[in-house]
Protein backbone atom coordinates (compact mmCIF):
# COMPACT_ATOMS: atom_id res chain seq x y z
CA UNK A 1 0.00 0.00 0.00
CA UNK A 2 1.22 3.62 -0.74
CA UNK A 3 1.94 5.81 1.86
CA UNK A 4 1.13 8.46 -0.26
CA UNK A 5 -2.45 6.83 -1.33
CA UNK A 6 -3.38 5.83 2.08
CA UNK A 7 -4.23 7.63 5.35
CA UNK A 8 -4.77 5.61 8.12
CA UNK A 9 -7.57 5.87 10.40
CA UNK A 10 -7.63 4.74 13.97
CA UNK A 11 -9.60 1.36 14.71
CA UNK A 12 -8.46 0.19 10.92
CA UNK A 13 -7.44 -3.64 10.69
CA UNK A 14 -4.46 -4.04 8.70
CA UNK A 15 -2.20 -6.15 7.76
CA UNK A 16 1.17 -5.29 8.00
CA UNK A 17 5.11 -6.66 8.57
CA UNK A 18 4.95 -6.55 12.89
CA UNK A 19 8.40 -6.25 13.95
CA UNK A 20 9.37 -8.56 16.53
CA UNK A 21 12.62 -9.58 18.26
CA UNK A 22 13.62 -13.52 17.62
CA UNK A 23 15.35 -15.61 20.23
CA UNK A 24 18.83 -14.74 18.93
CA UNK A 25 17.86 -11.03 19.77
CA UNK A 26 17.38 -10.48 16.24
CA UNK A 27 14.73 -7.84 14.56
CA UNK A 28 12.76 -9.64 12.31
CA UNK A 29 9.13 -8.89 10.56
CA UNK A 30 6.29 -11.17 10.63
CA UNK A 31 3.09 -10.62 8.75
CA UNK A 32 0.11 -10.20 10.87
CA UNK A 33 -2.91 -8.17 11.40
CA UNK A 34 -2.79 -5.14 13.32
CA UNK A 35 -5.51 -2.14 14.97
CA UNK A 36 -4.00 1.48 13.75
CA UNK A 37 -3.81 2.81 17.78
CA UNK A 38 -2.28 6.47 16.05
CA UNK A 39 -4.94 9.07 15.70
CA UNK A 40 -5.40 11.88 12.60
CA UNK A 41 -2.79 14.33 14.37
CA UNK A 42 0.02 11.95 13.56
CA UNK A 43 -1.42 10.26 10.30
CA UNK A 44 -1.40 13.91 8.35
CA UNK A 45 2.37 14.98 9.75
CA UNK A 46 3.83 12.11 10.13
CA UNK A 47 5.19 9.05 8.09
CA UNK A 48 4.75 6.58 10.45
CA UNK A 49 1.68 4.99 12.41
CA UNK A 50 1.07 3.15 15.83
CA UNK A 51 -0.35 -0.15 15.92
CA UNK A 52 -1.21 -3.01 18.26
CA UNK A 53 -0.64 -6.20 17.00
CA UNK A 54 -3.32 -9.50 16.35
CA UNK A 55 -2.74 -12.94 17.62
CA UNK A 56 -5.09 -15.57 16.76
CA UNK A 57 -3.25 -17.36 19.61
CA UNK A 58 -4.90 -16.50 23.50
CA UNK A 59 -1.82 -15.99 26.21
CA UNK A 60 -0.91 -18.47 28.13
CA UNK A 61 -1.46 -15.89 31.28
CA UNK A 62 -4.25 -13.63 29.86
CA UNK A 63 -3.46 -9.80 30.74
CA UNK A 64 -6.54 -7.34 31.42
CA UNK A 65 -5.24 -5.54 28.59
CA UNK A 66 -6.10 -8.32 25.66
CA UNK A 67 -9.19 -7.20 23.71
CA UNK A 68 -10.51 -10.49 22.63
CA UNK A 69 -12.33 -10.97 19.52
CA UNK A 70 -14.77 -14.06 19.09
CA UNK A 71 -14.95 -15.50 15.59
CA UNK A 72 -18.28 -15.64 13.69
CA UNK A 73 -19.29 -12.37 15.43
CA UNK A 74 -20.20 -8.63 14.51
CA UNK A 75 -16.81 -7.74 15.42
CA UNK A 76 -14.97 -10.32 13.86
CA UNK A 77 -16.26 -10.10 10.19
CA UNK A 78 -16.39 -5.90 10.58
CA UNK A 79 -12.55 -6.42 11.14
CA UNK A 80 -11.67 -8.63 8.70
CA UNK A 81 -10.88 -11.43 11.12
CA UNK A 82 -11.73 -15.13 10.21
CA UNK A 83 -10.71 -16.41 13.44
CA UNK A 84 -11.10 -15.94 17.14
CA UNK A 85 -8.15 -13.06 17.78
CA UNK A 86 -6.84 -11.28 20.51
CA UNK A 87 -5.97 -7.40 19.93
CA UNK A 88 -2.39 -7.28 22.35
CA UNK A 89 -2.67 -3.65 24.01
CA UNK A 90 0.97 -4.91 25.29
CA UNK A 91 2.20 -5.32 21.78
CA UNK A 92 2.96 -1.92 20.24
CA UNK A 93 5.05 -0.76 17.72
CA UNK A 94 5.54 2.23 15.16
CA UNK A 95 5.96 1.05 11.74
CA UNK A 96 6.63 3.10 8.75
CA UNK A 97 2.58 3.36 6.76
CA UNK A 98 4.69 1.44 3.81
CA UNK A 99 4.91 -1.79 6.27
CA UNK A 100 1.28 -2.03 5.92
CA UNK A 101 0.27 -4.16 3.15
CA UNK A 102 -3.42 -3.64 3.18
CA UNK A 103 -6.78 -3.03 4.77
CA UNK A 104 -8.69 -5.98 6.25
CA UNK A 105 -11.30 -4.14 8.29
CA UNK A 106 -12.32 -1.82 11.02
CA UNK A 107 -13.32 -2.18 14.33
CA UNK A 108 -17.12 -1.40 15.26
CA UNK A 109 -16.97 1.74 17.74
CA UNK A 110 -17.97 -0.49 20.56
CA UNK A 111 -14.81 -2.94 19.87
CA UNK A 112 -12.83 0.78 19.51
CA UNK A 113 -14.21 1.70 22.75
CA UNK A 114 -12.73 -1.46 24.48
CA UNK A 115 -9.32 -0.84 22.88
CA UNK A 116 -9.06 2.60 23.67
CA UNK A 117 -10.22 1.29 27.63
CA UNK A 118 -7.55 -1.14 27.33
CA UNK A 119 -5.07 1.05 26.20
CA UNK A 120 -5.97 3.64 29.24
CA UNK A 121 -5.52 0.98 31.46
CA UNK A 122 -2.10 -0.64 30.08
CA UNK A 123 -0.28 2.99 30.30
CA UNK A 124 -2.41 4.07 33.46
CA UNK A 125 -4.21 7.36 31.95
Amino acid sequence: MSASSWQPQRGEVVLVRFPFINLGGQVQVKPRPAVVISGQAIHTQAADVLIAAISSRPASRPLGTDYAIAENTPEARAAGLKTASWVKISNLATVPKTAVARRIGKLTPTGLEEVESRLRLAIDL
